[in-house]
């Protein structure tokens, strides 16, 4: 493990590292962090107290006078979570979770309190062990009704109706080993003819459907249990002898064994360690991996130095600590050291661009509860548990037509900042800034009182502005586009819209959208 203490002298380095491990920095908390150092930063974040998102969705719909939970109760609870909560690295850990393990309403509707529970879920997990995590992710019923895993029964001969294949396949393509053999650099493994070796094949999903059919979500007073994990029904379990990737499961076993058989083998798939690390470096740290801080992170999920396999918090320590990542290296893509470093960093997703300002901002609620002002789903392309396919909302290696793709990298988030949803990003930010003195209680606000000195001369407000909204990371260009923007309006009447145009000129630069 990094000895992160030779970094922590570093403000530049305290401030990027706040902006990939939280939904970005709020007032004070570079320093703070400077001054305790990244070891007591992480004991702090493995030991606040979980903020859940179901008890504060219950007190809100409960205050409210509507007959069902609406979607934009969760969606502000999510908010009031990622912006207010003191937990960040396990709120950033559970939304990075929730790209991995996809469930999205857009496949099981509106039911909003199932997926707070199922979001609460991935908080609960997020430092605890893979192998629990997704044994909980399987039978919940959440993931049951989205990729149809509850009901699927054993083969009938009477009616020709076999097994549901939905999740047998995806558990394996998409939350633990992929569709190639990988070496532990994350690089394929060949056969003797240069070809990608496949990990499974159409045999063995087939018998995974053999050893996960048998669930059910509880229906009981004709009500289904959103909250509740699934229950085994053995009179629809296949009982039978299967084998997948080269395991046999033995004849007789029940619905609950098959099961954890199941997470057993997967979980110590040579792949699962390179599939769970490439992911989480992604989404914290660069969307081109360098082949080393692939394999250090793969080291760690094997073994947490203590000899236990799938420890996340051990796990995401190491995505954030890599040499790697306080050396800005990146793959290089053939390019050499200036690749490493010119390829480092990502785009960020809105999500996260808009939290940074919010977080920024200090945003807060009017009333007691929070609800969703940002429209995020139609505003930003992307919400909370809303993605429009099992494949997140964009695939890991998606890449814009061009340098990025000829060069063989990936870059995935642009495949949602389209024109639009850039200008209405734009836009809403724009209306985040406004919310000065707002009174509806639904409605959100900011305090400006920092931002709002006259007397500030152009050099100190930009100064501010650099140390607020960019941990003081604002590039030599950008300050000077903003002094040259506040210096063009100098009349009185005009300080406080030109203070106001400043934040928006500078939340939305480009640089603003990026990750170093």
């Amino acid at each position: 493990m990094t000895d992160t203490k030779i970094y922590s002298d570093d403000r530049s380095q305290c401030a990027k590292f706040l902006y990939r491990g939280s939904f970005g920095p709020k007032k004070g908390q570079i320093d703070l962090l400077q001054k305790n150092g990244f070891d007591t930063w992480f004991e702090d974040q493995f030991s606040v107290s979980p903020t859940y998102h179901l008890p504060k969705l219950k007190a809100l719909f409960a205050s409210s006078s509507y007959s069902r939970v609406q979607d934009d109760m969760r969606q502000g609870v999510w908010w009031q979570c990622v912006v207010t909560g003191e937990d960040q690295l396990r709120q950033r850990m559970a939304y990075a979770l929730s790209q991995l393990f996809v469930v999205s309403s857009h496949g099981v509707g509106s039911l909003n309190e199932g997926l707070a529970n199922y979001y609460d879920l991935l908080v609960s997990h997020a430092f605890g062990n893979f192998k629990t995590l997704f044994k909980a992710i399987t039978i919940s019923s959440m993931m049951g009704q989205y990729l149809t895993l509850s009901g699927s029964k054993k083969h009938d001969p009477q009616t020709n109706t076999f097994p549901d294949e939905n999740f047998a396949r995806e558990c394996m393509q998409l939350f633990t080993i992929g569709l190639w053999q990988l070496n532990k650099y994350g690089q394929p493994i060949l056969d003797h003819n240069g070809n990608k070796i496949p990990t499974y094949n159409q045999d063995d999903v087939e018998d995974m459907s053999r050893l996960l059919c048998g669930w059910n979500i509880n229906y009981t007073n004709w009500r289904h249990d959103w909250i509740n994990p699934m229950q085994a029904d053995n009179s629809q379990h296949d009982m039978g002898a299967k084998t997948v990737m080269g395991t046999h499961f033995p004849a007789g076993q029940n619905a609950d064994q098959d099961l954890d058989a199941v997470v057993e083998m997967l979980f110590n798939h040579s792949n699962t360690p390179v599939f769970v690390a490439i992911h989480l470096i992604k989404r914290f740290v660069t969307s081109n991996p360098g082949l080393h801080h692939i394999r250090r992170v793969v080291e760690v999920f094997e073994d947490n130095g203590d000899g236990v396999r799938g420890d996340l918090k051990a796990t995401i320590k190491a995505v954030l600590t890599d040499p790697d990542v306080f050396a800005g290296i990146a793959h290089g893509a053939g390019q050499g050291l200036k690749g490493e470093h010119q390829h480092f960093g990502l785009l960020k997703e809105p999500l996260i661009v808009v939290a940074n300002q919010l977080r920024a901002l200090d945003m807060q609620s009017v009333g007691e509860h929070w609800w969703d002002t940002q429209w995020a789903g139609v505003t930003y392309g992307q919400d909370a548990l809303g993605a429009e396919t099992v494949f997140n909302f964009y695939k890991p290696n998606d890449a814009p037509q061009g340098e990025i793709a000829n060069l063989g990298l990936a870059a995935p988030e642009f495949t949602i900042i389209t024109t639009d949803i850039m200008r209405r990003t734009h836009n809403r930010m724009w209306y985040n800034i406004l919310k000065l003195n707002q009174t509806n209680e639904k409605d959100w606000y900011w305090d400006n009182t920092d931002f709002n000195d006259h007397s500030m001369g152009t050099t100190e407000y930009v100064a501010l502005i650099n140390e607020r909204f960019f941990g003081g990371l604002m590039s030599k260009s950008l300050q000077d586009y903003m002094y040259k923007a506040l210096s063009t309006h100098t009349s009185p009447s005009q300080l406080k819209i030109r203070f106001i145009n400043a934040i928006y000129i500078a939340t939305t630069a480009p640089e603003f959208f990026c990750e170093g």
